[in-house]
């Protein structure tokens, strides 16, 4: 029983119960309580209208009565109602009596009015409605009583009750009827949407809601919001699984090639010098795999949100500088040149490790895609609030077709770019989430000189002043 009540449908068609019940409770005693007074209202009208009959009958031409001259009381009203009447004389003794009065001091008032006067009491078990009316004697003045029983007037309230009570107990029966059978239609697209995520699976995240809503219909939006959603996991999913199957190809090339060479070495005896450079080839194919290894390790970190930037307050041009030195004697292998152009001072604060990390990866990338006697230069600019931080070679450049993809995970921007050439294809994604994590960017730009690639990296000054501008 409490598992049915914690339903939404069923809450809902108690919501509307409750909130009806009062209502019609309210409105059923409202209507009887109006009911019972014009009764009561046409009630003390009939005795009026008696009581001014029966001082006309009673009283003299002095407009006093007489009760030895007087007409004596009747038993009924002129439209053949029972009605009991006492007339008392100025000094309280009854002088006359009508109807079923037994003891007429039962229908003494408690005090002298000096007005017509109604109420109710309840003589000799019967409820009666009373008329006090004072009237003139000639030595005071006395005071008449009619009196009617209210039997058939209390039976014909209790079966008015007793209606107003079953069409209150039916307008909360159809209420809640139509409340449980409304509650089900407005929540029917919810059981759509629970029935579509249980049953979707890896297999066939491309399904979505259809409902036919009306726009701006809440639950709509949240059908809206939930093939949104599948629009995000499918996505995720399909480049968790073009990433795991990149991944386990990348990693495959050295492990075979590993394996190749030991094969290779151990078909017969070797001199030491064969030895050292088999030694060197796998060294260097465990170097590849050990920064292919730090590459995803820092890149689930950022996917976790557990890759954090330290916020050291940094001379910026010295820094790049000391990237520019320590990759100049790779450029000069490759023939290449390698510029600067840096401001003299400015200050940025960020994780100078990340940074470095950041510049190493688009240098590489820049000095591996620059042919022989090209060119590879550095440049830096800020304003109050970023810095611009800008790698250019004088390579082939990066295809238009390719740029949207350029920063994914295992994606190469040049197709005549292989392993034995390029790396795994981190190094672009890896610094966009250095970037990132900063409060930056980094974007791919034509090179000014109308050939190569140009990547831009854009920095905030101070990324804690920038996100409490921002929030």
């Amino acid at each position: 029983m409490r598992e049915h009540l914690r339903r939404t449908r069923v809450r809902l068609t108690l919501v509307a119960v409750g909130a009806i019940f009062p209502v019609a409770v309210l409105a059923a005693a409202g209507f009887w309580a109006v009911f019972a007074a014009l009764e009561v209202r046409a009630v003390d009208s009939s005795l009026d209208a008696q009581a001014q009959v029966l001082t006309s009958a009673l009283e003299s031409g002095s407009d006093r009565v007489d009760p030895a001259a007087a007409t004596p009381l009747p038993s009924v009203t002129q439209a053949g109602i029972a009605v009991n009447a006492v007339l008392f004389a100025p000094g309280g003794a009854a002088v006359d009596r009508s109807g079923q009065v037994g003891d007429p001091a039962a229908y003494t008032p408690d005090r002298q009015p000096s007005a017509p006067l109604h109420e109710t009491r309840r003589i000799d078990g019967v409820v009666q409605r009373l008329l006090i009316q004072p009237v003139g004697f000639a030595n005071g003045t006395g005071v008449l009583v009619l009196a009617r029983p209210l039997d058939e007037l209390l039976e014909t309230l209790a079966e008015v009750g007793a209606l107003l009570a079953c069409a209150v107990v039916a307008v909360v029966l159809v209420a809640a009827g139509l409340g449980y059978w409304l509650a089900g239609r407005a929540l029917s697209p919810v059981g759509v949407m629970v029935a579509a995520a249980r049953d979707i699976t890896e297999h066939d995240l491309h399904r979505r809601i259809d409902l036919d809503l009306p726009p701006g219909d809440e639950l709509g939006e949240l059908a809206a919001t939930f093939n949104a959603m599948l629009d995000r996991v499918e996505t995720a999913f399909a480049g968790l699984q073009r990433f795991t199957a990149d991944a386990a190809h990348e990693l495959r090339a050295p492990l075979a090639q590993m394996r190749a060479q030991v094969d290779v070495v151990l078909r017969r005896e070797r001199t030491p010098e064969e030895y050292r450079a088999s030694h060197r080839a796998i060294l260097d194919e465990i170097e590849r795999l050990s920064r292919m290894a730090d590459q995803l390790l820092l890149l689930a970190r950022a996917d976790a949100g557990a890759l954090h930037a330290r916020a050291d307050t940094l001379d910026l041009p010295e820094l790049l500088e000391e990237i520019v030195e320590r990759w100049r004697p790779a450029a000069m292998a490759r023939e290449v040149r390698l510029e600067s152009e840096l401001p003299l001072e400015g200050e940025l604060r960020a994780d100078p490790e990340l940074l470095r990390r950041l510049f190493d990866n688009l240098l590489d990338n820049a000095l591996r895609h620059t042919p022989a006697r090209g060119e590879v230069r550095l440049s830096a600019s800020a304003d109050e609030r970023t810095w611009r931080i800008a790698v250019e070679d004088t390579g082939p450049g990066v295809a238009p077709e390719l740029r949207p993809r350029l920063f994914e995970r295992f994606a190469r921007g040049d197709r005549a770019r292989g392993r034995d050439t390029g790396g795994a294809g981190l190094g672009l994604s890896l610094s966009a989430a250095i970037a990132a994590v900063h409060g930056g960017s980094i974007a791919v730009e034509e090179a000014q000189a109308g050939q190569g690639a140009r990547f831009v990296v854009v920095l905030p000054v101070d990324r804690e002043a920038t996100r409490r501008r921002l929030a």
